[in-house]
């Protein structure tokens, strides 16, 4: 079954440039010769391409953002060429951030991926409260996402994280935490792929500038 098909069962449709892109990008993260997923290429429509857009229907990318823990671009890649909008693509590994460049100059994507902690960056002034949209997927906990993403976000911006079905477990606790950051939850988008996987995006909302000792520095 074909990208078009499969998202056309999550009533999402993209221009066909758009589709043959991101059907390429599949085939890199299939067959690139660092490991960047165990998915085959039809979950890769589902648990890639589905899960990152299907939840952003009525949520439009509209400005830069900024995709912490990318790998091989998930799901930088797709919200960059979903939502045509420049995207900084950030990991620690350069191997993967290596053969993520390659793709994105291949491909002529307005995407730049960047070799980096970002614990770093968040501390640089060039990419500190810049971005309106800061993702993760599948990082670390919702505290560790948010103290890394926190002060990536402009005031006035979101923190998008995808996570699994057990979140509100983690949320408990963070309620100060999270006032700390200067983020409130504004929105949790839960869902299910077609594949039966339980999902939720969580939207944070930026309402004041984060103080400058977060992001602490990793014990990691």
């Amino acid at each position: 079954m074909g990208l078009a098909e499969v998202l056309g069962q999550y009533d999402l449709k993209l221009d066909d440039e758009k589709i043959e892109t991101l059907e390429k990008f599949a085939d890199f993260l299939v067959n690139s010769p660092v490991n960047l997923t165990s998915l085959g290429k039809e979950d890769i429509y589902h648990k890639v391409v589905a899960e990152a857009l299907y939840p952003l229907r009525d949520f439009p990318i509209l400005e830069e953002f900024i995709d912490v823990g990318t790998g091989g671009g998930v799901p930088g890649v797709v919200i960059g060429v979903a939502f045509d909008v420049k995207g900084i693509l950030v990991d620690s590994k350069k191997k993967k951030i290596s053969m993520l460049k390659e793709f994105i100059d291949k491909e002529n994507l307005n995407l730049e991926a960047v070799w980096s902690r970002a614990e770093d960056l968040a501390k640089d002034k060039n990419h500190r409260e810049k971005y309106m949209y800061s993702f993760a997927k599948a990082v670390s906990s919702i505290k560790i996402d948010l103290e890394i993403l926190a002060p990536l976000t402009m005031v006035g911006g979101y923190v998008l994280l995808y996570k699994g079905p057990a979140w509100k477990e983690e949320m408990e606790d963070l309620w100060n935490f999270m006032e700390a950051l200067g983020v409130d939850l504004g929105d949790a988008i839960e869902y299910e792929l077609l594949t039966g996987e339980k999902r939720v995006l969580l939207i944070f909302e930026k309402f004041k500038s984060t103080p400058k000792k977060y992001p602490r520095k990793s014990k990691r």
